[in-house]
């Protein structure tokens, strides 16, 4: 899982990168009742998301109603202008605010949702409301600037000016530079290993196995799986057997700072026999065309989060794929959310996201966290799935993946957005094959139990309190992560096509692959239930927690894994895998196949 998250750190104006920002552009100027803006002929433009006075509530009801199996209203989605007319803001909520902003000199572009709006000033302008200058953080090659209280990293509340008239403002953007593609190579270099480690023992592997690099072959050893064992295993290769392939699929990856390359899947998709897969990208607020951090991790998550993909979805006309600039992570997903709810035609059925950030790193920014939470209810209202990995630091996710690391990353923490109430958390497992591809055993995911270095899944209580649906599992008053698990070890890992051209096929590792290959699974039914009339799946974690009441049904479309933990440091283990739910791959392992046969149908009405 990439997890990255900016820590804001004042620096001197004069020396801000990208060459947009200059150090005459933000002057410093007292907090005045009633700010009357200063436009300076070289003032750079910055616009800045603001959250409506939408019908919260309203939207957060009908999120549950339409969620819930059994009920009148489940899986009777609106459409987004459905949204708007009834829990977005009122026209004249719209046409006072932009009034007040003309006034200021700015400038306001409304979503189609009714629950955001994006307000663009002079930098000078935003300064005057804020009453202090700007801090800057760059993130090569981006600089983030950010309204941020110098003593708690805080953003600053919501100017006088603006606070009647909208929720809050996320005062926060990126300077992005222009559209890159990454090239450089990427060549396998072999790892040297002290203990025996777990190989592929399963067969057949299928296509690929020649296109392997040498650090997944030692002799007749194989340390990554195929597409085909992976699929084969969890009952995707029945689904493809009854001819549900990909056709009609819609899936959207959501990624911040990094994107795929196209070569790279086709590679992978020539090597392991699947179809090369169309990638639709979509930028969100500006992001001009795909971005990649100029490094090898963020190469390895947007390729690995792709060819995962396509490895599940073989004849799907496209994988969208939906990149944001990097920034605070609860703007990053309203923003991205907002891209998938107004901007892809046909809307997805499924998303997956692999990005997210450690919950403790992000209370300074708590007061955002509903309006993004909001969003991804959103999502559910609009019959959207919603995936995130739950992160790959164990029962220590602020851990850094360091056993030096100081008191306050040794905590018990989980990721977000994994841990938001509207969204399915996804963890990891190791799973191991035998003959004919099929499952051995599977066990929670900790490759630290062999080496100390690599990761774990995460899980545990979050921040967030307990949604209904988990009542069933705990007695806690938190949401519990994750909610279902897949195979996320490199013991052995997923491969995925990088390098020159796509040539050098490694074992990766993580729920950057989980989630993915979770999503896309969904994505197949999803299609096969739209196909019959019956819509799309929706917000799933109700429907999940309810099939795995039952017995019957949960020995049937669930694999519970009982053996295993995530524990990382002594002082922040909290997680053993145990029979039925636990924090550590939720309800289990999903046999897709059989899920398929015990999705419930819509309710009669809205109710």
């Amino acid at each position: 899982m990439r997890a990255f998250t900016s820590s804001p750190v004042r620096i001197a104006l004069a020396a801000a990168a990208a060459g947009a920002l200059v150090a005459s552009a933000f002057v410093a100027a007292p907090a005045v009742a009633t700010p009357v803006p200063v436009v300076k002929a070289d003032d750079p433009k910055l616009t800045f998301t603001v959250a409506l006075n939408y019908d919260r509530a309203g939207l957060l009801a009908s999120a549950r109603a339409i969620s819930t199996p059994g009920g009148p209203a489940y899986r009777n989605f609106l459409t987004v202008k459905e949204v708007a007319a009834e829990f977005g803001a009122s026209a004249q909520d719209r046409e006072s605010l932009r009034k007040t902003v003309t006034k200021l000199g700015m400038t306001v572009r409304f979503s189609p949702t009714g629950m955001t709006a994006q307000l663009t000033a002079p930098a000078t302008t935003w300064t005057q409301l804020y009453g202090m200058e700007p801090a800057l953080s760059p993130s090569d090659p981006w600089v983030i600037v950010l309204y941020i209280d110098p003593k708690t990293g805080a953003f600053l509340p919501t100017p006088t000016a603006l606070g009647k008239h909208v929720r809050l403002v996320f005062p926060t953007t990126t300077i992005l530079p222009p559209p890159t593609t990454r090239t450089s190579p990427r060549d396998a270099t072999p790892q040297a290993a002290e203990v025996e480690l777990p190989s592929n023992e399963g067969t057949p592997f299928g296509p690929g196995l020649d296109c392997l690099s040498a650090d997944v072959i030692d002799g007749d050893k194989v340390f990554a799986y195929s597409p085909n064992q992976i699929n084969t295993a969890y009952g995707t290769g029945a689904l493809h057997d009854r001819g549900l392939r990909g056709a009609g699929v819609r899936i959207a990856n959501l990624a911040s700072g990094y994107a795929p390359t196209e070569a790279y899947s086709d590679y992978a998709a020539r090597c392991f026999g699947y179809g090369e897969p169309t990638i639709r990208f979509t930028g969100g607020p500006g992001v001009p065309g795909p971005l990649t951090l100029d490094s090898e991790d963020a190469e390895l998550e947007a390729n690995l989060d792709v060819q995962v993909i396509a490895g599940v979805v073989p004849a799907a006309e496209r994988i969208d794929y939906v990149e944001v600039a990097p920034g605070i992570r609860y703007l990053n997903f309203v923003q991205a959310i907002d891209v998938v709810a107004t901007k892809l035609t046909p809307i997805p059925d499924v998303i997956t996201t692999s990005f997210g950030a450690c919950e403790p790193a992000l209370r300074p920014y708590a007061s955002h966290r509903p309006v993004t939470a909001d969003h991804f209810a959103l999502l559910a209202v609009l019959g959207v799935t919603a995936l995130a990995a739950s992160g790959d630091g164990g029962s220590s996710s602020c851990s850094q993946f360091t056993a030096d690391a100081p008191a306050d990353q040794r905590m018990q923490a989980v990721e977000y957005p994994a841990s938001s109430p509207w969204v399915t958390g996804v963890g990891g497992t190791r799973i191991a094959l035998g003959a004919g591809n099929t499952r051995v055993g599977e066990y929670a995911w900790n490759d630290t139990v062999v080496i100390p270095a690599a990761g774990a899944s995460t899980g545990g209580p979050s921040l967030n309190a307990r949604p209904w649906y988990q009542r069933p599992v705990t007695a806690d008053d938190r949401r519990l992560v994750p909610d279902v698990a897949a195979h996320a070890s490199e013991l052995p890992g997923w491969s995925v096509a990088l390098g020159a051209s796509g040539k050098s096929v490694l074992g990766a590792t993580g729920t950057s692959a989980a989630a993915p290959f979770v999503a896309a699974n969904l994505a197949l039914i999803a299609a096969a239930e739209r196909k019959a009339g019956r819509g799309p799946l929706g917000f799933i974690n109700p429907l999940l927690y309810s099939l795995a009441s039952n017995p019957t049904v949960y020995k049937r479309a669930f694999y519970d894994i009982t053996e295993g933990n995530t524990q990382r440091f002594i002082e922040a283990a909290c997680c053993d895998a145990t029979k039925g739910y636990d924090q550590v791959t939720g309800l289990g392992a999903l046999t897709y196949d059989q899920l398929i046969k015990v999705i419930p149908k819509p309710g009669s009405g809205r109710g």
